[in-house]
């Protein structure tokens, strides 16, 4: 039943939303009809209330690797616009300055959001492991599966380049799986599945 409402409140709201969406925006006449037409822009809307839904305390477990396991704090920012995640798994041999590496806990953060212009979910990770780069990913929601799916590349050595994608299975409020896959000679393969429940709601 939570699984139905869930889809089902989500699905009007994106029915309405793209409703709306389909009128071109007019382009500004004035100074004071494009402050106006930026204020809109920039404010949220369903897209965003999807994305708070996931507010709140989360543990995580890998599917099939017992020792990949952590907590996901996720807090709404500047008044649901975007979110700020904070992420802690297990200890890891993280590399610092100088040619060392320490013994810590994963640590990563995310800023959520949703670009209104460019009608996409965007995401920007960072970590303590492995990569220097911001990652930028950019999602789509399907409201029919309950899905929000993140594509983007990542150079994470010179030249060497990986596609990556990301798929969100929003199950109920309460839980979601998080799938990983990566594109090998040209075919994608699933490298991890996360299993996630919420413990703390706000």
């Amino acid at each position: 039943m939570k699984k139905a409402s869930f889809t089902l409140t989500f699905t009007l709201l994106f029915i309405g939303y793209w409703a709306q969406a389909q009128t071109p925006a007019k382009a500004p006449g004035n100074q004071q009809e494009a402050m106006t037409q930026l204020l809109n822009y920039s404010r949220p809307g369903p897209n965003h209330a999807l994305l708070a839904t996931l507010v709140g305390t989360w543990t995580f477990q890998d599917k099939n690797l017992p020792f990949v396991k952590g907590t996901v704090v996720r807090k709404s920012v500047f008044e649901g616009r975007f979110f700020w995640v904070e992420i802690t798994g297990g200890q890891l041999e993280i590399p610092i300055a100088d040619g060392k590496t320490k013994l810590a806990n994963y640590q990563g953060l995310e800023i959520e959001g949703y670009d209104n212009v460019k009608k996409s979910y965007v995401t920007t990770t960072i970590n303590n492991h492995i990569g220097s780069n911001a990652a930028q990913q950019i999602g789509q929601y399907d409201a029919q599966n309950s899905l929000i799916t993140y594509e983007w590349e990542s150079e994470l050595l010179p030249g060497v380049r990986q596609k990556n994608r990301k798929v969100l299975h929003l199950l109920d409020p309460d839980h979601y799986i998080e799938e990983y896959y990566e594109q090998l000679n040209g075919h994608s393969k699933k490298t991890r599945e996360l299993l996630y429940t919420k413990t703390i709601a706000k």
